[in-house]
């Protein structure tokens, strides 16, 4: 099984939200999803996509952020069909100004 997981920093904009969104309406029209617009689970193209929050751990001397976090998940048996949806996800977040971040398991 291959993965590539990513991290998406919102700053709880409209427009951040809306993208998010985007992004379910795209996976939604090609493959099934479960869940809301912001919180998914989606099968498209031989991958399973999941979107979920992510926990920020504090620091006792850092300031609390003002940025959500959320865990985009992508897997498959298939490499290229992980590349392509990965590539899908990146591109479709990206374009609408959602700060993505590659990140190791």
């Amino acid at each position: 099984m291959f993965r590539v997981v990513y991290e998406l920093m919102l700053r709880g904009l409209p427009e951040e939200i809306e993208c998010v969104g985007k992004l379910w309406s795209t996976l939604s029209s090609g493959g099934r999803c479960v869940g809301t617009h912001t919180i998914f689970l989606c099968s498209f193209k031989g991958s399973l996509v999941k979107l979920a929050p992510q926990a920020i751990k504090p620091h006792y001397i850092q300031e609390i952020p003002q940025v959500g976090v959320l865990r985009a998940l992508v897997e498959s048996r298939d490499s290229e069909s992980l590349v392509e949806v990965a590539s899908l996800v990146y591109r479709t977040l990206r374009e609408c100004g959602v700060v993505v971040k590659l990140v190791p398991e």
